[in-house]
């Protein structure tokens, strides 16, 4: 049994003797074992913690109720700027001032939120409407709070201003963005390339030859998404960035020869069929493909035998499209020769594909031609 004599507050010094009960001296207290102790330091616990979440839930609904409110507010003001006519500067500086004063604008989270609002904003509404926007972003002081969030240092936050600024188009804002392409992590450099491509308006693609990272597939779509929306022209520097160091950057730069058509660079093209880099041999032969650069097929023809059989597949797809009686001749021996059924069954396609007498042969009912050729026919067999 443990008797704890209460000294003060904060200490508690165990003595040893006879039971004593609660009730009758009340500085002492005693516990049967320390089972009962541990209960009650657990009950102790227990409580701290339910009290603890209890008033982070509150002050969440709390900040929860603030947003909305705050929110409700923002839309009232944009409402009101956005479709009152003839509001001169000073009286649009003056109103923008006054309604600081009727939120929490110090708050990071309202800044935010206003940042939010203009980006849907822009995105719903046309017009004038975005360069009203853009005065209000401004005069909010938004730029510069997304200039502070870059020099924290801090991922988090530099990522989050490249997101916004990419999403809100201030033009701008890509000279900020530009030393981040060199950032020390990886994910930063990549959003800086993505969001000073969508913002740049003076040779955006340059950036590629400061980039030192992969671009990865991923990021090519997202690239060539941008392209097409801005409707970025034609690098004059197609040729000589086809001559990268880095193989990714060679592969998005044969994509572009193919988003722009850029015939004049063919040569380059079919060179870089005997690159020693696969990831570099498959995006001209996608170039092939995609231009028809029916030059190519000789050079396809020499070099399938030396290729992996998934290039190899490539390669029947794209002499199916530019071939000649060469080309015919050539699926009709891949046809013929002992080799898996993915490529017997490319191999039939293209000579469908080219019309071919080849394919319409006979062949033995019980052979695997027979049934790769059936299959052609009705893909359902």
């Amino acid at each position: 049994m443990f008797i704890f004599r209460l000294m003060n507050l904060y200490l508690i010094h165990p003595v040893f003797g006879v039971k004593i009960p609660l009730f009758a001296l009340n500085d002492y207290l005693w516990f049967d074992s320390s089972i009962d102790l541990l209960l009650l330091f657990l009950l102790g616990l227990f409580a701290f913690v339910l009290l603890f979440l209890f008033r982070l839930k509150r002050k969440r609904l709390i900040l929860e109720d603030q947003e909305k409110v705050t929110q409700y507010k923002i839309y009232g003001f944009f409402s009101s700027i956005l479709f009152e006519e003839s509001l001169s500067e000073e009286d649009f500086n003056r109103q923008v001032e006054k309604f600081k004063k009727k939120i929490p604008f110090k708050k990071r989270w309202c800044k935010e939120l206003l940042i939010e609002n203009i980006i849907d904003l822009d995105k719903n509404l046309k017009g004038n409407q975005k360069e009203i926007l853009i005065k209000a972003y401004l005069q909010f002081g938004l730029f510069t709070y997304m200039k502070s969030l870059l020099e924290t240092g801090r991922w988090y936050y530099i990522s989050k201003a490249l997101y916004y600024w990419r999403e809100l188009g201030y033009a701008p804002s890509a000279k900020a963005i530009y030393p981040f392409v060199k950032h020390k992590n990886m994910q930063i450099r990549t959003a800086a390339l993505l969001a000073y491509i969508s913002l740049s308006e003076e040779d955006p693609l340059k950036i590629l030859e400061d980039y030192a990272d992969f671009i990865s597939p991923i990021d090519e779509l997202k690239l060539i998404d941008i392209i097409q929306r801005k409707k970025i022209k034609k690098p004059s520097q197609l040729e000589q960035w086809l001559d990268f160091d880095i193989p990714t950057h060679v592969g998005f730069v044969l994509k572009l020869v193919s988003h722009y058509n850029a015939l004049e660079y063919k040569d380059k093209v079919l060179e870089l069929l005997e690159s020693e880099n696969e990831h570099i041999r498959k995006s001209a032969l996608d170039v092939v493909k995609k231009l028809y650069i029916s030059e190519a097929e000789s050079i396809l023809i020499k070099l399938y035998d030396n290729e992996s059989e998934e290039i190899k597949i490539s390669m029947i797809e794209a002499l199916s499209d530019i071939g000649s009686s060469e080309s015919e001749a050539f699926l009709y021996e891949i046809v013929k020769s002992q080799s898996r059924s993915e490529i017997l069954l490319a191999a039939m396609e293209g000579l469908k594909k080219l019309d071919s007498d080849y394919f319409q042969m006979e062949y033995a009912t019980d052979s695997v031609l027979a049934a790769v050729k059936k299959h052609v026919l009705d893909p359902h067999i």
